[in-house]
């Protein structure tokens, strides 16, 4: 029974001790904002090494920078004092710089705030902007720009929304997520997803694990590699190349041009519209192979392997699995 008045005590002073460090590192936060007139159209060059970007469309002629910084937990533990000094640095002297119609955001900074700072930003600029922001460990978000938008992380989520130009986006750890693509989009992840809707043009998707996501809304070629993960790919009206160590592959879609989708482990399902003309050459190693379209048959036939015309013949659909069904819808 004694035991509990000292427990008590333990979880009072616990909470007295969070609540004293959460409210001594929001005492040395710190933030900025600069404001431009500018003569469109301009770059934005951004980058931050921990924390998180977010750019959006506003006025034209304008541009609005504002930052956010904070010591790390390390830093903070370390000298409260040194830390709050570091963060009231950065607020004197940010680091921003308009010049030759290129505005940088993080570019050339002091090394301190590099090593001991948590910095974020948010930054408007008009649409015309084209924009390259790069982040070793945070998320990123771009909408409404025109571009193009190059952006890469090290660790992070990256989203755009809205982007009338092309897109290039890389992460060796995160998601990617891209939403209403004016052109074409190319997008890279060694681990994480890669989910794409509204692609108006040419898509191509590399990830080493992680699932793929397709909806293409105009005209353009898709190709897409992935070691372990599913491949989801719809309204695809272009050339195809599907490669895949693992996963599953679905298409729906117009053929124009020669579709090839090969995977080592997993099933490809197909679904064409009613009226396709195709030459076909499927092969699965250890599985069934199912077509709902009329066929002629070409060469000798077999349980595993599928050549011929479907519709008196056309591009070529060719389709490979060493396990897993093969279904053409």
């Amino acid at each position: 029974m004694n035991s509990i008045p000292g427990f008590r005590s333990l979880i009072l002073f616990s909470v007295l001790l969070f609540g004293f460090t959460a409210a001594e590192t929001q005492a040395q936060t710190g933030s900025f904002e600069r404001s431009y007139a500018i003569e469109e159209p301009i770059q934005l060059d951004i980058e931050t090494d921990s924390g998180s970007i977010r750019i959006r469309s506003g006025p034209s002629g304008h541009a609005e920078v504002t930052g956010h910084a904070r010591p790390t937990r390390r830093f903070l533990n370390r000298s409260s004092d040194k830390a709050a000094e570091l963060v009231r640095r950065f607020e004197a002297n940010p680091p921003v710089e308009l010049s030759d119609g290129k505005l940088s955001v993080g570019r050339n900074m002091d090394k301190e705030f590099r090593r001991h700072l948590v910095i974020s930003y948010e930054v408007v600029v008009p649409a015309t902007t084209e924009v390259r922001s790069r982040s070793d460990s945070g998320s990123q978000s771009v909408s409404g720009i025109s571009g193009p938008v190059k952006a890469s992380a090290d660790s992070g989520e990256v989203t755009l929304v809205d982007i009338d130009g092309s897109v290039d986006v890389s992460t060796d750890s995160g998601d990617v997520k891209l939403t209403n693509i004016g052109t074409s989009a190319k997008a890279s992840t060694d681990s994480g997803a890669i989910v794409a809707d509204g692609i108006a043009g040419a898509f191509e998707a590399r990830t080493d694990s992680g699932d793929v996501r397709l909806v293409q809304n105009a005209p353009g070629d898709v190709f897409v590699s992935t070691d372990s993960g599913n491949s989801d790919l719809r309204g695809v009206v272009g050339a195809l190349h599907v490669d895949s160590d693992s996963g599953d592959v679905v298409v729906v879609g117009r053929q124009d041009g020669v579709w090839s989708l090969e995977t080592d482990s997993g099933s490809v399902r197909i679904s064409l519209p009613d009226d396709a003309a195709f030459k076909l050459d499927a092969k699965s190693d250890s599985s069934a192979i199912t077509i709902d379209h009329p066929i002629t048959l070409q060469g000798k036939i077999s349980d595993n392997r599928l050549t011929g015309d479907v519709r008196g013949g056309g591009s070529l659909l060719q389709i490979r699995t060493d396990s897993g069904d093969i279904r053409i819808e």
